[in-house]
């Protein structure tokens, strides 16, 4: 008696057959290569990598395994020889425009500006308009002191990407450079008008920028707003403070150092300064107070304090009490 199998169900045999053949299958270097990246193995995927460069595959499997040997050389911070893999990438394939942006970027970190330039200027042919490439032409501009080729780049990248705050952070930058510091303001200024999302670093910069422009009450509010988006930032209550400070406003000093503390910034600066404005106004007890909080954050300043604190006591006739003062730190 003669057995049939229906086509479906030697359909649904083949395919399982095929599929134990494919997991038994090995694996290409490249796929392999891909996984160990994928799990930060960084030098076992460049070894698979390297062997998948002698592929015959063809020359865009060998551009991609030389592409991701040169991020391999990236991550452990060889950059010379991710620059000679990205190379060999662009040479397997030179229409590859990710390979010669990477290149470019590589270039840049290792200071290589020409080289830099010459690939950046390759992805525009590539790709007509590319936001990154038209923003590092600019930095690498900047970085030579360009000022007109970096603002033509930086403005032609804004146009692509006018929500990108590092382009108006570039160009206000352009402007601070050769102390235009109305127009790098004015750039910063549309800059928070047009994004939809406005940032602490471009109210900071701004804030940088009224400093050096001597408007001291101008970096105030720019200030504000940005601790307002990064309640944080202790280096920008200390900036407030020391304006502040500078134009004899102790009281204001010490409300903003005291509005950092309520975000949550326990640093010893912020203690120190206050004791400092407080020993100044003759306030020892209440300097006395900060200047222990600064002692107990590990600041030697702070310690420092409290013994000009008692030693005030001291001269002051008041000996027990500096006695006190002194035996609370020699504990």
């Amino acid at each position: 008696m003669k057995t049939f199998i229906s086509f479906s169900l030697f359909f649904l045999l083949i395919s399982a057959a095929w599929a134990q053949d494919t997991v038994q299958a090995p694996k290409d270097p490249l796929t392999l290569g891909n996984e160990l990246y994928d799990k930060g193995e960084y030098s076992e995927a460049a070894a698979q990598y390297l062997k998948a460069t002698k592929s015959n595959a063809g020359g865009l499997q060998r551009a991609f395994a030389w592409f991701n040997l040169g991020n391999c050389q990236v991550q452990a911070h060889a950059y010379n020889r991710a620059v000679v893999a990205y190379r060999r990438s662009v040479e397997e394939a030179p229409n590859f425009s990710r390979g010669y942006q990477i290149l470019g970027d590589v270039y840049y970190t290792l200071g290589a500006i020409p080289e830099a330039v010459v690939a950046y200027r390759r992805v525009l042919e590539l790709e007509g308009t590319s936001v990154h490439a038209y923003q590092m032409l600019g930095e690498c501009a900047l970085k030579v002191g360009d000022v007109t080729e970096a603002l033509r780049n930086l403005d032609a990248a804004v146009k692509l990407e006018p929500d990108l705050p590092d382009l108006y952070l570039a160009e206000a930058e352009a402007y601070a450079d050769v102390r235009d510091y109305g127009d790098a303001e004015k750039v910063l200024q549309q800059a928070l008008l047009t994004m939809s999302k406005p940032t602490a670093e471009a109210y900071f910069y701004l804030g940088q920028l009224y400093e050096l422009d001597e408007n001291p009450q101008k970096a105030i509010h720019a200030y504000e707003d940005g601790l307002l988006l990064a309640p944080k930032r202790a280096d920008y209550y200390m900036r407030i403070a020391a304006i502040d400070q500078k134009v004899g406003d102790d009281f204001l000093a010490l409300l903003v150092l005291e509005q950092g503390i309520r975000a949550g910034i326990q640093k010893p600066d912020f203690y120190l300064l206050r004791g400092t404005i407080f020993f100044k106004q003759q306030r020892y007890d209440h300097a006395l107070e900060e200047f222990r909080k600064a002692y107990v954050l590990g600041s030697p300043q702070g310690r420092t304090g409290i013994e000009n604190v008692a030693a005030t006591y001291f001269n002051n006739g008041q000996k027990a009490l500096g006695d006190s003062v002194l035996a609370s730190v020699t504990k």
